[in-house]
């Protein structure tokens, strides 16, 4: 009787947690594109990259714009006013992201001041091979090719993470970095002088970038080696997507949690599948949760300096497929 009870017990539990695994996909994120006057060219140009990449963006004259929800760009800002950098630094402070295209303001917005020079850019950038939330599913030190342009030449700072690089001067083409739980962006490229105007990787980069911008989860996989794989090497990155290894997380019902899920889409098993995830912004601890099946030969793995966490199974077999549940815990 007490084994006929437990294991009905266990299976209730099963079937409710099966049933809280309802996804609720995050929609992309709203981009309000903010600069000095209508008619600029840039900021026009940055709209268009931005609808390209399946965005909704808005260009909103300075004088008009009231921070609400989303991304901010700034984009040929010069200056900001007082009262405007207030109000940025309070829709940061809330949960605001912004982003700056081009020459950054020469005001500060709280904490956070950039600084350019304009110079002429190469006729390349390549992309970091580095594993970065930017980056996700592109492929390591691929080139985008550019026609030379005057463009904005970032100052960098320790606290910058780089994704991209001009390919002669090696000066920065693309920026993320994550301050006090608050997300910014810096692209410096003109979306006018891309040679192909709707180059795969760059569009992908941009929505990928605003999107963990937005603080939804971003995701990348790895296969190989458990040292290789566990750490993201470019290697295992490009053998992951040679040996079809698929994988996405989405939010659930419940805020605080997600569900990642595996599966190998190739003719052979595939060792260790991996998958790095960046987590919104402020998340505290992250967890495994789920039933036994979930859980078997489950591994999660914390990775301060990334600001993300990994998962991994032992293996995958031709076309199975896992699923793991997330629990989060923020600082907020």
């Amino acid at each position: 009787m007490v084994l006929v009870a437990a294991i009905g017990a266990f299976a209730l539990w099963s079937f409710f947690e099966k049933q809280s695994l309802v996804v609720v996909p995050d929609p992309l994120p709203k981009i309000t594109v903010v600069t000095v006057a209508a008619n600029s060219r840039l900021a026009a140009a940055w709209v268009n990259l931005l609808t390209r990449a399946g965005l909704q963006a808005t260009l909103v004259p300075m004088e008009k714009f009231e921070p609400v929800e989303g991304v901010v760009v700034i984009c040929d800002v010069p200056t900001i006013p007082p009262k405007l950098a207030s109000m940025l630094e309070s829709f940061v402070r809330h949960g605001g992201s912004l982003a700056f295209a081009g020459t950054p303001p020469s005001t500060p917005i709280g904490r956070l001041l950039l600084n350019a020079e304009v110079g002429p850019s190469d006729t390349a950038i390549i992309l970091s091979e580095s594993a970065s939330p930017i980056l996700a599913r592109l492929n390591p030190g691929s080139e985008v090719q550019m026609r030379r342009s005057s463009v904005a030449l970032l100052k960098e700072s320790p606290q910058m993470i780089v994704d991209a690089r001009w390919q002669e001067k090696a000066r920065a083409a693309v920026m993320h970095m994550e301050q006090q739980g608050a997300r910014y962006l810096w692209m410096g490229f003109d979306p006018d002088a891309m040679v192909e105007k709707d180059d795969r990787q760059m569009l992908l980069l941009i929505r990928t970038a605003f999107r963990w911008a937005a603080g939804q989860p971003v995701s990348q996989g790895a296969v190989g080696e458990a040292a290789t794989a566990k750490t993201l090497t470019p290697e295992s990155r490009r053998d992951a997507r040679a040996a079809s290894f698929a994988f996405g997380v989405d939010r659930l019902a419940n805020r605080r949690l997600f569900l990642l899920h595996m599966a190998n889409r190739g003719p052979k098993p595939i060792d260790n599948p991996s998958v790095m995830i960046w987590l919104p912004p402020n998340t505290t601890e992250a967890s495994i949760g789920g039933d036994f099946f979930m859980r078997r030969n489950v591994s999660l793995t914390a990775m301060p300096d990334e600001r993300a966490w990994v998962v991994s199974v032992p293996r995958l077999g031709p076309n199975e497929e896992r699923v793991v549940k997330l629990k989060i815990e923020t600082g907020r």
